[in-house]
């Protein structure tokens, strides 16, 4: 039998407890579901808090699934002023009219979230959420969430959220609207994705699959092309209504509402 000498028994010692300090510290530093939901709603409430006024340029497209070509291409300017405010001016609209309206709609529908975005952000009031792992977006680790929407909305998805490891910013959004917009569409799947840019956090592109009764699939994306700070002197002398600050799926979902 070996025998060890009380010199190595105290280095053997001292590395058990060094072992148990790593684990336990690695125990320790991963979070709960409660806290990575918590810090994502810090997030949130910063960028809200930031006060940055900004201008996107965004282009629509509307397409029947699988077409090549889409049946309206639209590009939109839009301004959003702190705390509550948006305004929008079409610059272009290419194809058929259906599509400009449809632009319309969607747009005049964010900017009226402005005074009650509450009722659909991503929370605890809103959704019931399970930790489902971890995933990576353009080389950034996620935190993957399962969302339950507590209620029947359109602007509430059922679905997935992945929130940025480090940061705690929702980076991505997919799913199923709760409740269809409208008897006209039968399902709606949405995928809306965030990033920051110029240091604004805001949606830089989205996806609306709708099944329509007696049309079939239609799809409607867009994509940020433009983006740059703005002033509060630049606002318009008639705005259009109040907007909300990018926080909810309202906007992908609201496209065919009507």
């Amino acid at each position: 039998m070996r025998i060890l000498t009380p010199l190595r028994s105290a280095s053997l010692g001292l590395l058990v407890v060094a072992l148990a300090s790593v684990i336990c510290g690695a125990q320790s530093g991963s979070l709960t579901l409660d806290q990575i939901v918590s810090r994502m709603q810090q997030a949130r409430a910063a960028d809200r808090d930031r006060g940055l006024a900004y201008t996107v340029t965004r282009e629509y497209q509307l397409a029947a699934e699988g077409a090549s070509q889409p049946m309206s291409d639209v590009v939109a300017e839009v301004s959003y002023f702190p705390p509550g405010e948006k305004q929008y001016v079409i610059v272009k609209s290419e194809g058929k009219e259906r599509g400009a309206a449809i632009v319309r709609r969607v747009l005049d529908h964010e900017a009226a979230m402005t005074a009650h975005w509450q009722p659909y952000a991503l929370t605890p009031q809103n959704y019931d959420f399970a930790l489902m792992g971890h995933d990576a977006i353009d080389g950034h680790d996620c935190y993957l969430l399962q969302l339950s929407p507590k209620r029947e909305a359109p602007e509430l998805v059922r679905g997935k959220a992945w929130i940025d490891a480090s940061d705690f910013e929702v980076r991505r959004i997919a799913g199923e609207t709760a409740k269809n917009p409208s008897f006209w569409v039968k399902n709606l799947n949405v995928t809306i994705n965030y990033a920051q840019v110029k240091g604004v956090w805001l949606e830089t592109s989205t996806q609306a699959v709708a099944e329509i009764r007696f049309a079939g699939p239609h799809v409607l994306t867009s994509q940020e092309l433009d983006v740059r700070r703005a002033t509060l002197s630049a606002r318009a002398t008639k705005p259009h209504p109040p907007g909300h600050h990018g926080d909810i799926a309202a906007d992908a979902a609201s496209w065919i509402a009507h």
